[in-house]
């Protein structure tokens, strides 16, 4: 007996033990969470939300990724737009454009990078003029020279280049931000402080779901986004080098095209893109097998969205390169996309951007993050956004068309956005010129449903030639 109670001495005196370990285990545990928190608010700056710095994670020299928009304006008779009067209507938006006055603190390889202000802001090196020396086709020359080039990441990730000589007395505006800042609305939010009149963008914020609704789109989300599967056929022996060009379609007939055939415009738009690869570019069609996978952003912008972030989810879409009537393909491809529709795939995607990457360690999250953007994925991105209706100026001179500009994924040889603005619809194309012509591309775009508002006649007979 007397054994017995010894040994149960003994068990109890273990089990304290035991818990006086845990509870200070748990003690140390707290107070090391307590000294990272007043690490972290110690440190200057906001921490780059982990949707946005996924951008600077899978930039490469290869692949600068830049977000913007080409404006042309309307031809003047007064003076063009000048850097200093650009200049000055950017600094009296400073306070509505947060990213423009600040720059990325030096990287850390544990820890995600903050956004810290800058003393001052050297303009010179942020707002530059250039001139074009083949009108439009310059400019778009213009914009793809930019677009090879990464932003230096020791200022504000954002420049504006003014282009003169477009035409006469025509001036065009190129606006880029890296993708870190931004995705494409809400580059177009940020624009729209720079325009007049002041206006809000109809339909790109919503509702936030609730926990249970999110919860549950999640889970189905990402057992639906685990069957999508790899692109492929794969692109090899792609380039640093870009290609730019834009389309021009009247978005009355878009919708009209778009409304006769059961679909959405965006499925007209993949379809366009779709119809031009297989038609233009039948070698690369053939590489791919008959079938091009893009990536599709669709918003998940709510009412308490920061135009200074991403708030986008891209899901997948393979559509045909077969040579299909362009009916049948876009009604295929309608039939494909119905289920981008559906919630889930969308608040997956979100949730791994926003919040999954979020819980890993930088070099984990920095690894994941540059295999599942690219070509081991998708072989192309296309972006169909929503603009304003009405006609824009800037500083009294009125927009004539935009152009939206978007960056290629890694190994990814073409990016197509397209934007409505005041019942245009203009389409930005930028490419590898060593797999696409984007020149090519847009032409084809544009005669496919015959809506060119500046020179359809000359692409007709082009095409017929």
């Amino acid at each position: 007996m007397a054994l017995d109670d010894e040994g149960s001495t003994q068990r109890i005196r273990g089990w304290r033990r035991l818990v006086r370990g845990l509870l200070f285990g748990v003690y140390l545990l707290a107070n090391r969470l307590a000294k990272v928190r007043q690490d972290r608010a110690a440190r200057p700056g906001m921490v780059v939300p982990s949707s946005d710095v996924f951008f600077l994670q899978v930039e490469t020299a290869a692949a600068a990724q830049h977000v913007g928009g080409l404006v042309v304006f309307e031809p003047s008779d007064g003076e063009a737009l000048s850097v200093d009067r650009v200049t000055d209507l950017v600094k009296g938006e400073l306070a509505g454009l947060p990213r423009f006055r600040q720059r990325l603190a030096p990287p850390s390889r544990w820890r995600r990078q903050r956004w810290i202000d800058v003393a001052e802001i050297d303009w010179p090196r942020h707002i530059s003029e250039r001139r074009s020396a083949d009108g439009l086709a310059g400019v778009r020359r213009i914009v793809a020279e930019l677009a090879e080039t990464p932003m230096p990441r020791d200022r504000p990730l954002w420049r504006i280049v003014m282009v003169r000589e477009v035409e006469p007395g025509v001036s065009a505006m190129i606006l880029l931000l890296h993708h870190a800042v931004a995705d494409g609305i809400g580059t177009v939010i940020q624009a729209l402080n720079l325009f007049r009149p002041r206006i809000e963008l109809p339909g790109v914020r919503g509702s936030a779901p609730s926990r249970a609704q999110l919860l549950g789109a999640t889970i189905a989300g990402l057992a639906q986004l685990a069957t999508d599967g790899g692109a492929g056929g794969r692109l090899e022996n792609l380039s640093a080098r870009r290609d730019f060009a834009t389309a021009d379609l009247d978005l009355a007939a878009v919708r009209r095209a778009a409304s006769s055939r059961g679909v959405r415009v965006t499925d007209v738009v993949l379809g366009l893109v779709a119809d031009a690869v297989a038609v233009t570019h039948a070698d690369v069609a053939t590489r791919l097998r008959g079938r091009m996978r893009v990536a599709v952003p669709l918003m998940v912008r709510d009412s308490h969205a920061a135009a200074e972030t991403n708030a986008t989810a891209a899901v997948m879409v393979d559509v045909p390169l077969d040579g299909r009537p362009f009916d049948e393909l876009v009604t295929e491809i309608s039939r494909r996309t119905a289920r981008l529709r559906t919630p889930s795939r969308a608040v997956a995607s979100r949730f791994v951007m926003a919040t999954g990457l979020r819980a890993l360690p930088e070099p984990v999250a920095r690894w994941f993050a540059r295999t599942v953007y690219g070509r081991r994925f998708f072989h192309a991105i296309a972006s169909n956004m929503p603009g304003p209706t009405q006609s824009l100026s800037m500083d009294e001179v009125t927009i004539a068309s935009v152009y939206p500009i978007l960056p290629l994924a890694p190994g990814s040889p073409l990016a197509v956005g397209a934007l409505s603005w005041a019942g245009s619809l203009g389409i930005g194309l930028a490419s590898d010129p060593v797999v696409f012509d984007a020149g090519v591309l847009a032409a084809r775009m544009e005669h496919v449903l015959n809506v060119s508002p500046h020179r359809p006649d000359e692409r007709e007979e082009q095409s017929r030639a």
